[in-house]
């Protein structure tokens, strides 16, 4: 019987039942044909935990480039009385073994391994394999980095020396465990979901089915702090609704009776940043929702954020600048094009330049296409609360929203760009994403 058809009591069963080998390699290039390894290292994994490490240096016989002793660390000195490769092969097999092999970019470390073999005329590896990479962007589908460096800071990983193949190792193996207590929490039940993690397993999002009632959407919300978008969907997945919700712990009554109106096979609850994002969000689907659910929405919202009208918003602002949901991205929304497009997400300060020049493409494109006309793109029925719960949002939290003129990105880009930098270090990782999920 095949490993994926077996048949587990619980979560904790099947991924216990697991041993993996973590795998990464330093390399004189990326071309296994011509380059060689010059260190590996490997960490098992058995039930859930770290049992045992291995690191070898390799003498590649052949010039360390200058660019990979700079990365690496490793010079000319430090291998040339380590042994080849042909000589530790075999302790290197017999430590992998039958184990699933587990590296954070495995279409270059398996494939390295796997040609220095066929060099040595020895037999290529067959284990099945995950990448912790791919495996972060399916988790995490709105992340822009993925590197081992970023995921290590995000889930505090010690990662003191990167680039070096054991620390390499070690730092993925702990990702990975990171992930398998995920897993565990979302009820894994098929070996085959470790390595096609899609559509049922994302951190920022749950998918409850009709047979499972309500009381689990309920038992969700009261547990959930940070803002969410909760969507309804009906027969032949047809949207019923789409909710922000700003505080869901709160509204869990509310809810009760809100969703006790309606027919639905699906609910998705999903985490967002700021409460804005949710609104937008709103915003772009909300021509999907049949009229009759469109005025229950509405009614919903404005029983439940009385607020003021707020007509002159738009004019008060140009841009709108935020930290999104995943620790180190940040949201910027134009008031000049005001649609759900035109908003960028970026990293900071990693992306400057990219911002600057998003900023100043939305100003220039103001300022001659649309001659300083603003354009809006608000659905006419949700326009008034839209605008109420946004100006809202500006003024409860005004420590968490940048707000800037055109003037401001066309007088001074470092006065602007300094601004932005400080709301990012005086708040960062303010929803405490991923490592709080749903």
């Amino acid at each position: 019987m095949q490993e994926k058809e077996k048949v587990f009591n619980s979560s904790n069963e099947l991924l216990d039942s697991l041993q993996f080998v973590v795998v990464d390699l330093e390399t004189t290039g990326g071309n296994p044909e011509t380059e060689k390894i010059i260190e590996i290292g490997m960490v098992r994994i058995e039930n859930r935990k770290i049992s045992e490490e291995r690191s070898f240096l390799i003498n590649p016989q052949k010039e360390i480039p200058d660019f990979v002793q700079k990365l690496t660390g490793i010079r000319k000195a430090d291998v040339e009385h380590s042994p080849l490769i042909e000589e530790v092969i075999d302790e290197i097999i017999q430590f992998i073994g039958s184990s699933i092999l587990v590296a954070h970019n495995t279409s270059f470390d398996i494939p390295f391994l796997n040609g220095v073999l066929k060099k040595l005329q020895r037999p290529t590896l067959e284990n099945k394999v995950i990448c912790t990479n791919i495996m972060t962007k399916y988790l995490i589908p709105d992340i822009m980095s993925s590197n081992l460096n970023y995921m290590s800071q995000i889930f505090n990983i010690d990662h003191s020396q990167a680039h070096r193949a054991i620390e390499d190792a070690r730092a993925t193996g702990m990702l990975l465990l990171k992930y398998l207590d995920i897993f565990e929490e979302k009820k894994i039940r098929k070996v085959n979901q470790l390595y096609y993690p899609r559509n049922k397993f994302e951190l920022d999002r749950v998918i409850i089915e009709s047979s499972e009632g309500l009381e689990p959407v309920f038992e969700m919300l009261a547990n959930t702090n940070n803002p969410c978008i909760l969507s309804v969907k009906g027969d032949n997945g047809v949207i019923l609704t789409i909710l922000p919700l700003k505080n869901p712990s709160k509204e869990v009554d509310e809810m009760r009776k809100f969703l006790a109106e309606f027919r639905w096979s699906q609910i998705h609850i999903r985490l967002c940043g700021p409460f804005i994002e949710g609104l937008f969000f709103m915003n772009s689907n909300f021509i999907k929702i049949p009229e009759t659910y469109r005025k229950k929405t509405i009614e919903y919202l404005k029983q439940r954020h009385p607020l003021p009208l707020a007509p002159n918003l738009i004019d008060e602002h140009d841009f709108v600048i935020t930290h999104h949901l995943i620790n180190g991205q940040y949201i910027v929304y134009s008031f000049l094009n005001f649609s759900p497009y035109s908003q960028l997400v970026f990293k900071f300060p990693s992306h400057k330049k990219k911002l600057h020049q998003f900023l100043s493409g939305q100003v220039t494109r103001f300022e001659t296409q649309q001659k300083g006309r603003k354009k809006i793109f608000l659905q006419n029925d949700l326009k008034d609360i839209f605008l109420s719960l946004f100006q809202d949002s500006l003024v409860a939290e005004p420590q968490v929203y940048l707000t800037l003129r055109t003037s401001d990105i066309k007088d001074d880009r470092k006065t602007y760009l300094d601004r932005i930098e400080k709301m990012a270090l005086e708040h960062a990782d303010r929803y405490q994403f991923p490592t709080k999920h749903l």
